[in-house]
């Protein structure tokens, strides 16, 4: 009796963490009057994960147990993305100007007191890094492209990186990859890669010396480590890459091993 009432005990215990860090869903209102889904749990230093095109903040970082394990010693807060998740899903090209993305951001930040924060994107995610890199930098703790990287404008470096890079998809894929993407609105995807299109950056060139913070890549090895890595390398102070054996894109943010990099590096990392 007494060993079930232990195992009972545990299980209780184990029940109330996993409530504690259940995510929070919150609404934020960008200035353009658009709608946006955040998903929060935990305390401590601010954690901000961008998810992936055609992700969302659940699929992508829920279902991978990153935010959970984030939770653990931070405050965690996934964005979905105008057009994807639970946020508002405009139809109209206009809504998706490619200055928008890094702006919902940081006015996600200012509306929920966030001065400064660890920043982690996959794909899109990783994507949107670069121009808040070049606008406020001073308001993050560290930045993590998963997925992603800039591409160096060196022809010749360009190259060489390039030819490091292995050939080849994952032909072992985690089961959890087949439900990171969500389906998604067709009509919205459409105007969000027409909005882009008709609205590019207008953001500065991201500039190395106002990056004092550090820099991680996580890279599936089929998914262009070096090549999206070189200029970051050759350019900013601390940065580390990482690639993930035998994965590709649409594999490496579910194999545990991203997890695990990402949380130690930015449990390394907090002020």
């Amino acid at each position: 009796m007494r060993a079930i009432l232990a195992a009972l005990a545990l299980l209780l215990l184990a029940a109330g963490a996993a409530r504690a860090q259940a995510p929070v869903s919150r609404y934020v209102t960008a200035s353009d009057g658009v709608r946006l889904h955040v998903l929060e749990a935990g305390q401590g230093p601010a954690v901000v994960l961008l998810h992936g095109a055609t992700g969302s903040a659940e699929a992508n970082y829920v279902r991978t147990g990153i935010l959970q394990a984030l939770a653990a010693r931070h405050r965690v807060i996934a964005l979905d993305w105008r057009g994807h998740g639970e946020s508002q899903r405009p139809h109209s090209p206009r809504r998706y100007a490619a200055d928008r993305f890094p702006r919902d951001v940081l006015e996600v930040m200012d509306q929920l007191g966030v001065e400064r924060a660890h920043v982690a994107g996959y794909s899109l995610g990783g994507e949107m890094l670069a121009p808040l890199l070049a606008l406020a930098p001073e308001r993050l703790l560290s930045a993590t492209f998963g997925g992603s990287g800039l591409l160096d404008p060196d022809p010749a470096r360009d190259a060489a990186a390039a030819a490091k890079d292995a050939a080849g998809r994952d032909r072992d894929p985690p089961p959890l990859a087949a439900r990171l993407w969500t389906g998604p609105d067709a009509e919205a995807m459409r105007a969000m890669f027409e909005g882009r299109r008709l609205q590019p950056p207008t953001t500065p060139p991201l500039d190395p010396a106002r990056v004092g913070f550090p820099v991680l890549g996580i890279i599936g090895e089929y998914d262009r480590p070096h090549r999206l890595s070189t200029l970051l390398e050759r350019t900013l102070p601390d940065f580390r890459l990482v690639v993930l054996k035998g994965r590709d894109h649409g594999t490496a943010l579910a194999d545990p091993a991203y997890r695990e990099t990402l949380v130690e590096f930015i449990n390394a990392h907090d002020p």
